[in-house]
């Protein structure tokens, strides 16, 4: 009787060690943290790991598993900003004012002076290219390169082409704004009504299309001259937008 009751301890002893193996304990849950992100300007989407979360800055993507993530912010008319953050279990990552960089390549130039065609020598330049700020004779060895001048007949800042044996054809759209720096981007070229000259009094600004494909937003901000001894002259200052057909400013 003894050596049956001993053999049926021994099983159950067996079970209670067995029982308390740990190995096979659930499995701890990933642990879990959140992102705080604001951007200047505000509005960009917020993307994680290579995944939009649908949201827009400023705000809070929750219960990110805790380790390093890469955060990408999109927005319309700024360049792609990305960073890595760590997230901390139970705690909020914190990423304030990101400052994003506008994809929009503007050249401010001027104020350059031009001066009219008639009476003029070869230092009081009549002609401007637009791509470059630099002034030039249309007579000059270097008027190949001129987009717009300014001209005597009529007193008009108007388009290179305009001039004999000159080619470069530059479109104006007079806007009815006065800053030029209020940043309205400029009408597209196949859009309202363009023509080929501007007065040399225009207070406006205006935009322009040139031979290249490329968009200008200038302003007529000086004049003067027009008495003996002195040409008539204008000041011109303007935005010169290098990509290709883009309206921006």
């Amino acid at each position: 009787m003894k050596k049956l009751i001993l053999f049926l301890i021994i099983p159950v002893t067996f079970l209670m060690f067995t029982s308390c193996d740990t190995s096979d304990d659930p499995i701890t849950p990933d642990q879990e943290g959140n992102i705080f992100v604001s951007s200047n300007p505000a509005g960009a989407q917020i993307w994680l790991d290579g995944s939009n979360t649908f949201k827009t800055t400023a705000d809070t993507i929750k219960n990110i598993n805790e380790g390093v993530h890469s955060i990408t912010l999109k927005l319309q008319d700024y360049r792609d900003t990305t960073f890595s953050i760590s997230v901390i279990a139970e705690q909020t990552s914190v990423v304030s004012n990101v400052t994003l960089i506008s994809n929009i390549i503007t050249t401010l130039f001027g104020p350059v002076k031009i001066y009219e065609t008639t009476g003029t020598s070869a230092n009081q330049p009549s002609g401007l290219d637009l791509s470059t700020g630099l002034a030039y004779g249309v007579s000059s060895a270097q008027n190949g390169l001129v987009d717009i001048y300014y001209s005597s007949a009529g007193f008009l800042v108007q388009s290179a082409d305009l001039y004999p044996n000159l080619i470069r054809e530059t479109d104006f759209f007079v806007s009815s704004a006065t800053n030029l720096f209020d940043g309205l981007d400029s009408p597209l070229r196949n859009t309202g009504t363009w023509t080929d000259n501007i007065g040399d009094r225009e207070n406006n600004y205006v935009f322009l299309y040139d031979h290249d494909g490329n968009y200008s937003k200038l302003k007529i901000v000086n004049w003067g001259g027009g008495v003996i001894g002195e040409p008539a002259w204008v000041e011109v200052q303007w935005y010169y937008n290098s990509t290709l057909l883009d309206n921006r400013f």
